[in-house]
């Protein structure tokens, strides 16, 4: 069967089971002149546009000394005070707010639903920078317009650098990189987690877009886990002494440590249809923005998509059956529904679940074409 869908690895020198072998979550690569259609993202105008509205979170990142960093919140408006400062305009959640930019994301197939966070776009003039620092989540840099350096390394930051005293960002003190290359438009730096990396804008019209992952600590998941699974647990179910003997005495003994290891064993023994359920309802609904665009509801519109502000995922649990999840929600569905849902661009009115997809147009999760 021909290939009809577009996909980042298009032309280049790596295919993608090389890519996701050697490089995915383990060492940097430099994806050069690719074919991305980047006429689906904003403008210099559209993103200052854009940072003007008041749901929309911008920074511009600027620096008096080339070393020190400063950030102004939300005011795009300040960029004519700090203009001799080579600021960096940001702006965050451009798919949810220019809505075309969702077709970036067609080139990126392999990234699931849930795992997209967002896609960051930059403006900055000659020199600009936002300093060297380093991210938590895998990112892939795509320069949209004019050309950027970019500076980074192999390996994960060494846990003896020196971070920057008295900036407002954590930057990176003395960063000497392991490799520095010049990114023009089509060119697409990916970066696992932790990597050190340093931007410097090399054209008065650099524009980037940063595609970030989602990735919640470890610390957060778990802490959501236990969190749902302990609201079923009944009241009367608690501690139990197994005092012996007469004593006064504040030793944790090993009752109470095998009471507790025995405790979240329990937890770690649940099925995987149960574990799959706290998963999905928590990375569905982490990080979700409060304002959404309102769409107007028309239940006689036969073309369907995903609302860009919702997150969708599954979890098939038998042959027909499957757990859908979309934005910290579950629902029992047919598999098929799921399927169309979370994998389709577009989608029509099924004929099964009629009812739920009313309750989610209602939810504006889906939203016309």
């Amino acid at each position: 069967m021909p290939k009809t869908k577009p996909n980042v690895f298009d032309g280049q020198n790596i295919t993608a089971n090389e890519f996701f072998k050697t490089h995915w979550q383990r060492s940097p690569y430099l994806f050069i002149d690719t074919d991305l259609d980047l006429s689906c993202l904003p403008s210099r105008d559209t993103l200052f546009s854009l940072a003007a509205q008041e749901q929309v979170q911008s920074r511009i990142i600027y620096s008096e000394d080339q070393r020190h960093y400063q950030v102004i919140y939300d005011e795009p408006e300040a960029w004519q005070q700090v203009r001799d400062h080579k600021p960096t305009l940001l702006v965050s959640d451009i798919e949810k707010w220019f809505p075309d930019a969702c077709r970036l994301m067609n080139w990126f197939p392999f990234i699931k639903n849930w795992r997209f966070d967002d896609l960051m776009m930059s403006f900055a003039p000659k020199g600009a920078s936002v300093g060297a620092h380093t991210d938590h989540y895998d990112v892939f840099l795509v320069q949209v317009k004019g050309t950027r350096q970019w500076s980074y390394d192999d390996k994960p930051l060494d846990n003896e650098q020196e971070w920057l005293a008295n900036s407002e960002l954590a930057v990176i003190d003395g960063y000497e990189p392991q490799h520095t290359v010049k990114l023009n438009p089509g060119d697409i730096l990916y970066l696992p987690p932790e990597i050190p990396h340093h931007g410097i804008s090399t054209s008065d019209d650099c524009i980037t877009c940063s595609i970030g992952l989602r990735a919640p600590a470890e610390s957060e998941l778990l802490m959501a886990v236990i969190e749902t699974a302990t609201q079923d647990m009944p009241a009367h179910q608690r501690f139990k002494d197994a005092i012996q003997s007469v004593q006064q005495d504040a030793i944790i003994s090993e009752h109470e440590i095998n009471y507790l290891r025995q405790a979240l064993q329990s937890l770690s023994q649940l099925n995987d249809q149960k574990l799959a359920e706290y998963f999905g309802q928590y990375v569905t609904g982490y990080r979700l923005l409060d304002d959404a665009i309102n769409y107007e509801t028309y239940t006689g519109k036969t073309d369907w998509k995903r609302s860009p502000f919702a997150v969708f995922a599954y979890h098939p649990i038998s042959a027909h059956e499957t757990l859908l999840f979309i934005n910290g929600e579950q629902f029992n569905v047919s598999k098929a529904f799921a399927l169309s849902l979370c994998n389709e661009t577009q989608f029509k009115r099924p004929f099964d679940h009629n009812e739920l997809f009313n309750e989610l147009i209602e939810l504006q999760v889906i939203v016309p074409v």
